[in-house]
């Protein structure tokens, strides 16, 4: 735990991280407690392994109040659904955790569908620990929130499990401008095996997006994961986040391009766009945004010299570049009216399907 990081208001960084929090768990709770008689589950589970005091100085709510308020948001439907809501909280300073469950005891919930599980724990301790029970029930929903403090926590061997999972998705927090400027030191190859030669060809601002390929490239599975960046001063950290469902990394990336309508990974000019909005150029290649431009650039690649003409596969490809289906349907859209493919009518909420049914093939002119 940071020293006095609640004696302090949340900055700018802490609060596009809460944000982060806040609105991928509006997207995730209704899909899996708004439609029990169709699932196979009776419980679902909520990690906040690193919970903190639970407000800021001023009274800004983090991330485990955050947890409680969205169930509040969503109390009609809480109240009206057989599943049980099952939240773990974890805070391992004595001081902290005693500040954290007066907080969590005063906050008003719906105490019949939400089951609070407090642990005063170190995290590796307790994960090791509810381990063996997550394993035994793998397929009961799953979201982790892993806000830690620096770099440590998350090993490779913590981050294999994670992926290891089937239906849970997870965000965990990361400095890694911290890794940038120290991964030479002995003591740290315990935690992460990244080395300066993986930042060598990057600039400071994308950080983020080198642990990001690090962890990336320990994925030897389907499993999917997503970066945001965050600035907070000089220094750069991030989320990673990692589901093993195509709908909820679409829900992530939703979440950050809602945040950065630019590039959809960052809380800053992470790519150094030229377009401002209201203040277009006179210059047609600066009111291009870089990433939708290389998108397109990807897409048509893919689609025109590869010959891909999977509609999953297209759709996957577009969601692993960070990109949304709609910016997908606009270069198909582009591509119709140059008549090099045949009009597609496909639904793009039907695209999370398409791998377990006849797959959808779109057709070259």
């Amino acid at each position: 735990m940071a020293k006095n990081h609640f004696r302090k208001p949340f900055d700018d960084g802490t609060k596009a991280k809460l944000e982060i929090f806040r609105n991928y768990l509006v997207e995730w709770l209704p899909v899996f407690i708004a439609s029990y008689e169709t699932t196979h589950w009776e419980n679902i589970f909520i990690y906040d392994f690193f919970s903190g005091e639970g407000k800021d100085i001023n009274g800004t709510i983090g991330s485990p109040l955050i947890i409680l308020d969205v169930l509040n948001e969503y109390e009609e439907l809480v109240s009206k659904t057989k599943v049980k809501i099952n939240i773990i909280y974890n805070e391992k300073d004595e001081k902290t955790f005693l500040i954290l469950s007066n907080h969590i005891n005063d906050f008003g919930y719906n105490k019949d569908k939400v089951s609070v599980h407090l642990y005063n724990k170190p995290f590796q301790e307790l994960f090791l620990e509810l381990y063996p029970k997550m394993i035994i029930h793998n397929n009961l929903p799953k979201l982790m929130i892993l806000d830690q403090f620096g770099i440590k926590e998350i090993t490779n061997d913590i981050f294999k499990k994670l992926i290891s999972f089937k239906r849970t998705d997870f965000i965990f927090f990361i400095s890694s401008s911290f890794v940038r400027r120290f991964n030479e030191l002995p003591e740290f190859n315990s935690y992460l095996t990244i080395t300066k030669e993986n930042f060598e060809d990057s600039k400071p601002f994308h950080s983020h997006k080198v642990v990001f390929e690090y962890y990336k490239s320990l994925v030897d599975t389907n499993y999917m994961l997503a970066p945001f960046s965050i600035k907070k001063g000089i220094n750069i950290y991030g989320l990673i986040f990692g589901s093993n469902h195509t709908l909820g990394l679409e829900k992530f990336l939703k979440v950050g391009w809602k945040i950065n309508p630019h590039t959809g990974d960052a809380n800053y000019n992470i790519d150094e766009e030229k377009i401002i909005d209201g203040q277009l150029s006179v210059f047609e290649e600066e009111n291009t945004i870089k990433k939708l431009g290389l998108l397109e650039f990807m897409l048509r690649d893919l689609i025109l010299e590869k010959k891909e003409t999977s509609l999953y596969k297209i759709y996957l490809s577009t969601l692993e570049f960070g990109c949304l289906p709609k910016h997908c349907n606009e270069v198909l859209k582009k591509l119709e009216k140059e008549n090099k493919i045949t009009s597609v009518k496909t639904k793009t909420e039907k695209i999370h399907n398409l791998a377990t049914i006849n797959d959808i093939k779109i057709k070259l002119k």
